[in-house]
């Protein structure tokens, strides 16, 4: 959305100026067509001030926030107030400013007559496509306000996937962080000091892994080694990113992922547990099974599940049971899975069946977050424990050494 000048000519020939917000300048043309008026120029302003700095908010709304909204507009609506004025309300009281501009094209687009989810698509940040095609089937439905809590509790529950995620491996990036600061700490400053007290002692042969750290030590404080090592990995970091832009290095990428020991198991099983509550969520909602599937695969985030579910909604909109095509996928959905998936399509509650699994799979992830945390934390402390005694050798070898040929 951007801001666009325009002048234009009416019927009497004045020339007529102004502002005007949109999507693009054909929708300003547009606009001004349906006012009977002849165009001059539509160009789009860059009008930045200085006070708008403290406003700017990098990575969206929150998802807290487009949580709260949701409650918010699904309460209001339930009490009964017209939606055109629960948007509006909501513009007026929400504190959070990039959520506030969000919510103000939202009114003025279904003021003027564009449906609720349409607007909700074009601001892409606030609700996914899944949500959207919530608010489609709520809609056609007519109980857009049951909707907007089934969209909360998603949100809610995406929420704390993400919480337990963050929280499992927060406390090992910290200790890493802190043992590769103290390490570097250590390297630059502290080694340095004693190779220089060893050489005034006169030590002409030192432990290998003394020599070692030294010359590491050397590295780190030659800005030639500083260059070096930040070169490094800058072309490792851009070399990444671009091998995993590319549909292959992305597949790639991503089942690697799924293959290491614990981390891999508890990414598929936050995949699993994101694909039955999806799919309960959406059935539930009336939305036809091959775009809940397509829905589905647009919101993975796992390029391995993606490519699966996608085939999966080829093969249903054929026909075939959905339980007997995610059976050809070589272990990415699991033999406990597909059988209450064939039993729900057997049985007609495909919906109720995927929503047990969702809970099913939930526990697993709580269990493998902590399972995970649990595993960490000994590790970290065994390799920080290693990496001192490791220091120390390499500092009191020599010392030891000074002593007995001082003896």
């Amino acid at each position: 959305m951007g801001v666009y000048t325009y002048s234009a000519t009416d019927i009497k020939g004045r020339t007529i100026k102004g502002k005007r917000e949109a999507e693009s300048a054909d929708e300003v043309a547009n606009f001004l067509h349906e006012k009977n008026l002849v165009i001059g120029n539509v160009r789009e302003t860059i009008n930045f001030q200085f006070g708008e700095i403290l406003n700017i908010q990098i990575g969206g709304v929150p998802l807290k926030e487009r949580l709260i909204f949701a409650k918010q507009l699904a309460t209001m609506l339930n009490a009964g107030l017209p939606l055109i004025q629960a948007l509006e309300i909501l513009v007026q009281q929400t504190e959070n400013k990039a959520l506030q501009k969000k919510l103000s094209r939202i009114y003025k687009d279904v003021a003027s007559g564009v449906r609720l989810s349409d607007a909700f698509r074009k601001e892409k940040s606030m609700f996914n496509e899944t949500q959207v095609n919530l608010l489609v089937a709520g809609e056609n439905s007519g109980n857009l306000n049951e909707i907007l809590l089934r969209i909360a509790e998603d949100l809610e529950k995406s929420q704390a996937l993400r919480g337990k995620l963050v929280g499992a491996l927060i406390y090992p990036v910290i200790l890493l962080v802190a043992l590769v600061g103290v390490f570097a700490i250590m390297l630059i400053f502290m080694i340095p000091a004693v190779s220089d007290l060893y050489k005034e002692f006169g030590a002409d042969s030192l432990p290998w892994i003394t020599t070692v750290l030294i010359s590491m030590s050397n590295f780190l404080t030659n800005p030639a080694g500083i260059f070096g090592i930040i070169a490094f990995f800058v072309i490792i970091y851009v070399g990444f990113r671009y091998y995993r832009v590319t549909p292959e290095g992305r597949y790639n990428v991503d089942r690697l992922i799924l293959k290491i020991p614990i981390f891999g198991n508890l990414i598929s099983k936050i995949q699993l547990t994101q694909f039955c509550r999806l799919l309960s969520l959406l059935l539930k909602s009336g939305v036809p099974i091959v775009t809940v599937l397509e829905t589905i695969a647009n919101a993975s985030n796992n390029r391995v599940f993606e490519a699966v579910i996608r085939d999966a909604a080829v093969q249903v909109a054929k026909g075939n049971p959905l339980s007997t095509q995610l059976a050809k996928t070589e272990g990415v959905f699991p033999m406990v899975l597909l059988k209450m998936l064939a039993t729900g399509e057997e049985t007609g509650k495909l919906d109720q069946v995927s929503a047990d699994m969702a809970k099913f799979y939930e526990e697993e992830v709580n269990q493998l977050t902590s399972t995970l945390s649990k595993v960490m934390e000994p590790l970290i402390l065994i390799l920080v424990g290693g990496g001192v005694a490791v220091m120390a050798l390499a500092i009191y070898m020599p010392i030891y050494q000074l002593g007995e040929l001082a003896g």
